[in-house]
């Protein structure tokens, strides 16, 4: 069993698994440098723990920055544990650690910023506003990743229910929350829409939204306000806003509840924003107690 052998039926193993295309390639772009370094033609179990170690300070050495290191470990790290599990290996893919990324900070837009984000779209006819506004509102208020967006279906959507289901990544379906708001872009949207088709988004010659379509919308519309905007941060601002609403309405956030929302495979993936609401929470509730202590202002007796 040579390296490329082995990396080649991991492959097949994720394929078989039914991980999306966009997945296999990740594996694919981030795990063969690996197998080019160790050499693919070498016996696999001649893989040691030096090799792994030396791979990852060559790494270290390149122009990169400390996320992308982090991704290109993280999928090695799984290769290596799928490998050891299935052949046996000298090394221990416990003892490779992946280098921690730079803490993302969740930007939440205030109620202004909402409002000029919402206020700023265009397009060229009446009924494709309404669509754009739809598909911000989905991806802000009920976290729809841009796939989820794109593949949404007019029969999967209850409006007497409030919900809709969604197909996400590994092609799996799940129930998401569908705000007022958003209900009436989605009603008049459909209303004024001059196609139909059970897929809800179409473009202007009535074909179905593709992901790069909603990305480059949103990338215009991102040109036109101050501050910065993506489908990434909208998706995000749900999560943190999800959080902070069930505290200050419930006292406690159930964290795997978000986590299904989400469409999550890993509950820490989703607690990163239960930390980011408590700072918020935090801050809002901050007390001073300089300003307790009831001190006269300095400059005030000079």
């Amino acid at each position: 069993m040579t390296v490329q052998e082995a990396f080649d039926n991991f492959i097949l193993s994720r394929q078989l698994s039914d991980l999306s295309h966009k997945t296999i390639t990740a594996y694919r772009d981030f795990v063969s440098p690996f197998v080019a370094f160790v050499g693919p033609s070498r016996p696999f179990p001649d893989v040691r723990q030096e090799d792994v170690q030396q791979y990852i300070l060559r790494l270290l050495k390149k122009p990169l920055s400390r996320s992308t290191r982090a991704t290109y470990v993280r999928h090695v790290k799984i290769f290596l544990r799928w490998a050891q599990a299935e052949y046996g290996a000298s090394y221990d893919a416990r003892k490779v650690k992946v280098p921690k990324s730079p803490k993302r900070e969740v930007r939440i837009y205030t109620e202004p910023e909402v409002s000029a984000i919402f206020g700023s779209i265009t397009a060229e006819s009446d009924w494709m506003v309404l669509r754009n506004k739809c598909i911000i509102a989905l991806m802000y208020d009920s976290g729809l990743r841009q796939s989820e967006v794109c593949t949404l279906r007019r029969s999967r959507i209850s409006y007497a229910d409030n919900r809709m289901v969604v197909r996400g990544k590994g092609d799996k379906e799940r129930t998401v929350p569908l705000g007022l708001l958003t209900q009436r872009f989605m009603n008049g949207y459909v209303a004024m829409c001059p196609y139909h088709s059970d897929v809800l988004f179409v473009n202007r010659r009535g074909e179905s939204l593709t992901g790069n379509a909603v990305k480059l919308m949103v990338a215009k519309l991102a040109g036109r306000l101050p501050f910065e905007l993506s489908s990434h941060k909208l998706r995000h601002n749900f999560a943190t806003n999800y959080c902070i609403d069930q505290y200050e309405h419930k006292g406690q956030v159930d964290i795997y509840r978000l986590m299904y929302i989400m469409g999550h495979e890993d509950v820490e993936t989703t607690r990163r924003y239960l930390h980011f609401a408590y700072e918020v929470i935090a801050s809002r509730d901050s007390i001073s107690h300089l300003d307790k202590l009831g001190l006269s202002d300095p400059g005030a007796e000079s």
